[in-house]
């Protein structure tokens, strides 16, 4: 209702989730088309559907982490886990395109980082409930780089903007693990 009074007279929907899955972006989608039907909002409407390895995304993720990377201790080894939230092992297998552009982020944002010799790991956080989840879990890449007697840093690469998951769980919770 507050866009139709602001009158918009053209509409541009951007999720907030770099790539696509039918849990997030289509639900959200959906979820505006039902809002805009019942309200009656008639400005054309746009909507970009993902943007896994965009050039403006990859440099954003890549500047963080160098500037992360920075500020790492001297003469300690790290590993660079990529965490992206997780879903469940049968939305994937429905074809469920999540996954594979979570891995082009992955690869797009390392060959930009430009670091020989990069030890790195794609991994998942938020698992929920019993189904089987994609992995492997970021708690476990986090425990394994311990038992190796490495460091990690680790990064978010399926949100653009900082919420619960990162400010919780990676921040807090997954620090403390580590």
């Amino acid at each position: 209702l507050a866009v139709k009074e602001w009158g918009a007279d053209r509409i541009v929907l951007l999720p907030l989730y770099p790539q696509y899955s039918t849990t997030t972006t289509a639900s959200s989608l959906k979820d505006w088309d039902r809002a805009a039907r019942k309200v009656v909002l008639t400005a054309p409407t746009a909507q970009v559907c993902c943007y896994p390895d965009a050039p403006g995304f990859i440099a954003a993720l890549a500047d963080s982490i160098h500037e992360t990377w920075g500020k790492a201790k001297p003469g300690v080894r790290y590993r660079l886990l990529l965490s992206a939230h997780g879903l469940p092992e049968r939305v994937v297998a429905k074809g469920d395109p999540y996954q594979w552009q979570v891995e082009r982020t992955a690869a797009a944002l390392v060959e930009k980082l430009g670091i020989e010799g990069l030890d790195h790991a794609i991994c998942y956080q938020s698992r929920v409930g019993p189904l089987k989840w994609i992995g492997p879990a970021t708690d476990a890449e986090i425990r394994r780089a311990g038992a190796e007697g490495l460091g990690v840093i680790v990064a978010p690469i399926a949100f653009v903007s900082e919420h619960s998951e990162t400010l919780v769980e990676l921040d807090i919770e997954y620090a403390h693990l580590a």
